[in-house]
């Protein structure tokens, strides 16, 4: 697992249709439910409209207030990119992800790995209190890969 780089940059709102759960790290890493959402958005993404990308999904993850604990839940929601919010099918939630300045890191290996970098960013204290942060998984299929690419985006202050 590497930081390959990290640059902050700014980004235009983005919109999003998937699937959405309330779990703890503690609890999704005992039962892999996001994996799971994973797997079921990209089975039944073809009922969403207006996809932008057939291949790219994120994973955005909403923090509840105070410090963070591995077993404090949190709200995870695995999505597509959408050019606009139309009709949603029944089970599916949409998102917006808000306009503006954001550290973007680039994680490089396994996505099991993933952890060890959000440690590196919390040791560098990189936008510390954040209401929410998300992940771009370009490749699905290569997620366990070294050579994996995910894409995490921390919004700053404005």
């Amino acid at each position: 697992m590497t930081i390959e780089e990290m640059q902050i940059l700014e980004r235009n709102e983005t919109k999003l249709v998937g699937y959405s759960v309330s779990a703890s790290l503690n609890q999704d890493i005992e039962t892999g439910i996001v994996g799971r959402l994973s797997e079921e958005l990209l089975n039944n993404r073809h009922e969403i409209a207006n996809r932008l990308d057939d291949d790219g999904i994120y994973l955005v993850q909403i923090y509840s207030d105070g410090e963070w604990t591995p077993d404090l839940p949190f709200v995870s929601i695995v999505a597509v990119e959408v050019s606009n919010l139309g009709l949603i099918p029944e089970g599916f939630v949409q998102h917006t992800i808000p306009s503006g300045k954001y550290v973007k890191v680039t994680h490089k290996g396994p996505e099991s790995l993933i952890g060890e970098t959000y440690d590196s960013i919390r040791d560098k204290g990189i936008s510390d209190c954040r209401a929410f942060d998300f992940e771009y998984w370009a490749d699905m299929g290569s997620l366990e890969q070294e050579e994996s690419i995910i894409e995490i985006y921390l919004p700053l202050e404005a």
